[in-house]
C-alpha cells in the first residue's frame, strides 16, 4: 500500500483497537488544502461471502449495543414486527432484507455521527445508517455484529456494511444493496459502529470552514495475486 499526504513529511502508522491500520500526521505550515492519496493492490474475500474467525473477547464486545446502534422506539417497534426464526444466519438474512426495504436511500439527510435510531425514525439515510440499524437489530437478537468500512467495485465513494458472527465465522451482509458480501467488496476496517471506522478524522486551527471531498477508484484485476 502506498500512502502520501501533501504537506506532511512525517506520516506514522499504528494499529487500532480492532486491528485496523491507523495513519496519522500533522501539517504545521499554514495551508488552504491538502490531499491524502492511498493506493495499492488488495486480495478480496471469497466468491460468496467474507468470513473471519475471531477471538471470543471481540465476539462479546460486538454483541452489545454501541453509541450509534442504541435502539429507540422506532427500531424496537420494527424489531417486534419482524418474524425472526431459525439460525443466526437465517435471522441475519431476514434482517438484511427488512432493513433494505424499510429505508429510502437519500444522501444528505443524515450527519456523519447520527445514530441509527435517528435515521430510522425518518426512514431515510445512506449506507452507514442501513448498517447501524442492522447492527442494532442483530445485537437485539444476541448475534455478535460489527460495522465495516470499505469500498465496492463500481462506486466512487467508500461504502459500509455489516459482518455478523454465524456458524463460528463472520459473514458479510450489505443491507443497502440487499446483498451478501462477495469479491466485489474491499474491507478496510471494522468496529462497533461508524465512530470506530472514520476514513478521515482530524482537527484544524483557523477561521475557515472545512470541506472534505472523497473520490474512490476500484479496478478489478483478474490476474491471481
Amino acid at each position: 500500500m502506498n500512502i502520501s499526504v501533501s504537506g506532511c513529511e512525517n506520516v506514522r502508522q499504528t494499529l487500532g483497537q480492532f486491528g485496523s491500520r491507523r495513519i496519522y500526521g500533522c501539517i504545521e505550515q499554514p495551508h488552504t488544502d491538502f490531499t491524502i492519496r492511498v493506493s495499492g493492490q488488495v486480495k478480496t474475500g471469497l466468491a460468496i461471502y467474507e468470513e473471519y474467525s475471531e477471538a471470543p473477547l471481540e465476539s462479546t464486545v460486538f454483541r452489545v449495543q454501541s453509541g450509534l446502534t442504541q435502539p429507540g422506539p422506532s427500531i424496537r417497534a420494527f424489531h417486534d414486527s419482524l418474524s425472526l426464526k431459525g439460525s443466526a444466519y437465517d435471522r441475519a438474512l431476514t434482517i438484511r432484507k427488512a432493513v433494505h426495504e424499510a429505508f429510502c436511500y437519500l444522501p444528505g439527510t443524515t450527519a456523519a455521527h447520527e445514530s441509527g435510531e435517528t435515521a430510522f425514525s425518518r426512514r431515510e439515510g445512506v449506507c452507514q445508517d442501513y448498517a447501524h440499524v442492522m447492527l442494532s437489530l442483530l445485537r437485539m437478537e444476541g448475534i455478535p455484529a460489527r460495522y465495516v468500512t470499505g469500498m465496492l467495485l463500481g462506486e466512487g465513494a467508500s461504502h459500509a456494511w455489516v459482518e455478523a458472527q454465524c456458524r463460528g465465522y463472520w459473514y458479510g451482509f450489505d443491507p443497502t444493496n440487499n446483498l451478501l458480501v462477495d469479491d466485489s467488496y474491499i474491507r478496510m476496517c471494522c468496529g462497533r459502529d461508524s465512530a470506530d471506522c472514520a476514513v478521515i478524522r482530524g482537527t484544524f486551527y483557523g477561521l475557515a470552514a472545512q470541506v472534505q471531498r472523497e473520490q474512490v477508484t476500484v479496478e478489478k484485476n483478474k490476474e491471481k495475486l
